[in-house]
């Protein structure tokens, strides 16, 4: 029973190590740095977007340009919002975002118990709240005038 707990703990270790180093060679890679170059003078400004939504831990993320850009409730005022925008749009779906673009660095590692915690990474975003989504290419009307 120990050899097999301990079996089981190496595992989870592992795995939870290999999530750190994904992590941290996405945030690393030439693609991230050059999505961060572009995306960095547009930090706080109004932008649109148009990209692929997919489930992110913290949300939908938007891919575009060999990037992404998160699309969550920053407050706990938003998330009737991040609920709904569940209900209307699916992973997979293109949308168009427009919105103010944050930008959140990464934390300082911590540590626990002389481990270091694992720690969310920078990423860009826009909170749900104040953005404006819709499908794309936009739906054509129901009954268009003739």
């Amino acid at each position: 029973m120990l050899l097999k707990t301990c079996s089981t703990i190496h595992r989870i270790m592992a795995v939870l190590v290999l999530s750190a180093c994904v992590v941290a060679v996405a945030n690393d890679s030439p693609e991230f740095a050059k999505f961060k170059r572009e995306m960095m003078p547009k930090v706080g400004q109004k932008i649109t977007v148009v990209g692929t939504l997919r489930v992110g831990q913290q949300g939908f993320r938007l891919a575009f340009n060999n990037g992404g850009v998160g699309v969550y409730a920053a407050k706990e005022s938003g998330l009737a919002k991040e609920k709904d925008l569940y209900a209307h749009f699916g992973a997979g779906q293109t949308v168009k975002v427009t919105g103010i673009l944050r930008y959140r660095p990464a934390p300082v590692p911590k540590k626990k118990d002389g481990q270091y915690l694992q720690m969310p990474p920078e990423t860009f975003f826009f909170d749900v709240e104040e953005a404006e989504i819709s499908p794309w290419p936009p739906l054509a009307p129901k009954n268009p005038e003739k």
